[in-house]
């Protein structure tokens, strides 16, 4: 699922308030659906599909308890069932734009663009002021080839949301498409006025310039976006055409180069990501070399190469190309969680440590830095390190099974059993099949002389896993036991 549907349908979780009738309801459906749609404003999609699931089943009526439900299953990326939610909610009551609205959004990412366009154009009636209900009908037209239907809802978008750099930049092109071309400068010109970083409106208006016979003033438009995007080889395509028309050989040959080795790295790494899709580990080392190649300044190709690396448990070949991410770009979060991986997964906790201690001073909000460092803390010996920086993840994502697991073990060490077997019981609610998180249950009650309990929770590992030693132990000790 894309990462702006995501955004478009957590907006949505937030915005959308019961609908009048709720008061009649009862008083447990009522809390399901608070309680439902607080986790989903708290980006917790599974939590939040458990009690909407239960509110459905309690009153299938409710028209807001299937429209919650769809944005929960989106938010997990299960479309089929979000579809299916979304189209309850709306035979129960039809005049909902944003259920229209969410139900396109699914519809278009699952490009059935001509149903999501009639929903969209259901929302627009409904509730007309809304900017981004146009926006997306501009999207689904534009893809269908209808562009004068495009064209009038980009302008629409623009006129509600003037700051809507997307649409401006579609809307340009349309005019361009349309041969506008005056209009079309004046949009482009307007949209890189509001953010002058905006790559395909400079390659938008570079092109068009080219093709006004303005190549002179072409240049300095298109150098913008080559700087903005270095690793984007269009911008230099465009710049050659433009050195070359404004009589600058050596530039355009320069140009041309750079667009060819650019491009070849784009090739390179689109292959490497189809080998390492397919698993062929080989092959994709051999392309992302060549990408980097053609590309040495990419950070995310040896991001890309990192990745294979340590797949292969070529953990130093794996360092090197992440600790040359670092040497480039000292601030970029994720190399330095990668490393922190690398050195945690090799057993060097205090190694690990200093670059999870490094991303969080970076990003403080990442949840993978945080269980990272409670982790290496863990691993390192310092329990209460380890105790706050699991807290500290868990505060980011509260429904994180291996985080609860990490941080009831802690507390087993701390000998603090009671907040051990709270941690192991969310874990087991998240997960029933984590075997781990059993035995771990298994010991605090062997450890309070619980043997019932022991003894159920042992079978329960042994069941999910028939080869555990540790509980098979366990279980014979308890045997022996008086």
């Amino acid at each position: 699922m894309t990462a702006r549907l995501l955004l478009i349908l957590g907006a949505l979780a937030c915005a959308e308030q019961p609908e009048p009738q709720d008061a009649t309801r009862p008083e447990e459906v009522r809390r399901l659906l608070q309680r439902g749609t607080l986790f989903l404003q708290q980006d917790r999609p599974a939590r939040a599909l458990a009690e909407l699931a239960q509110a459905v089943a309690l009153d299938s009526a409710s028209s807001t308890a299937h429209f919650q439900k769809g944005l929960a299953h989106a938010r997990l990326d299960q479309p089929t069932a979000a579809i299916a939610a979304f189209e309850r909610a709306l035979a129960l009551t039809p005049d909902h734009p944003r259920a229209h609205f969410a139900l396109a959004a699914v519809l278009r990412d699952q490009h059935r663009y001509l149903e999501a366009a009639t929903h969209l154009e259901q929302a627009i009636a409904l509730a007309p002021e809304r900017a981004k209900y146009h926006f997306y009908l501009g999207e689904v037209r534009r893809a269908t080839g209808d562009f004068a239907g495009a064209l009038t809802a980009f302008k629409r978008t623009i006129e509600l949301a003037p700051d809507h750099l997307e649409a401006r930049y579609y809307y340009s092109d349309l005019l361009v498409r349309n041969q506008q071309l005056s209009q079309a400068r004046a949009g482009f010109a307007d949209l890189l006025a509001r953010d002058p970083d905006h790559v395909q409106g400079g390659l938008g208006l570079g092109g068009l310039l080219i093709r006004l016979g303005e190549s002179t003033a072409a240049i300095s438009v298109l150098q913008r976006a080559a700087a903005a995007d270095p690793h984007n080889p269009a911008p230099h395509y465009l710049l050659a055409q433009a050195y070359a028309e404004s009589d600058r050989p050596a530039a355009a040959r320069h140009a041309q180069g750079r667009f060819q080795q650019l491009s070849a790295a784009e090739r390179h790494l689109n292959q490497g990501n189809i080998y390492i899709r397919q698993g062929a580990w080989d092959k994709a080392i051999d392309s992302l070399r060549r990408a980097l190649a053609s590309d040495s300044t990419s950070v995310e190709i040896r991001l890309r190469l990192a990745t294979v690396y340590a797949q292969q448990k070529r953990f130093a070949a794996a360092r090197a190309a992440l600790a040359q991410v670092l040497a480039r770009n000292p601030d970029h979060r994720d190399a330095s969680i990668m490393l922190g991986d690398l050195y945690l997964h090799e057993g060097k906790s205090k190694e690990a440590d200093e670059y999870f201690v490094r991303a969080l001073a970076i990003d403080p909000d990442s949840f993978a830095a945080a269980y990272g460092l409670g982790r290496a803390r863990f691993k390192g010996g310092d329990f209460a390190g380890a105790v706050a920086a699991l807290r500290q993840a868990l505060t980011r994502n509260p429904d994180h099974r291996d985080a609860h697991y990490v941080l009831g073990l802690t507390y087993v060490r701390q000998t603090n059993y009671r907040d051990a077997r709270a941690h192991f019981s969310r874990s087991i609610a998240l997960d029933p099949d984590h075997a781990e998180s059993h035995y771990g249950l298994a010991l605090i009650f062997m450890q309070q002389g619980q043997r019932k309990q022991a003894r159920q929770a042992l079978q329960k590992v042994l069941a999910l896993a028939p080869d555990h030693q540790r509980a098979q132990a366990k279980l014979s000790e308890l045997d022996q036991g008086p």
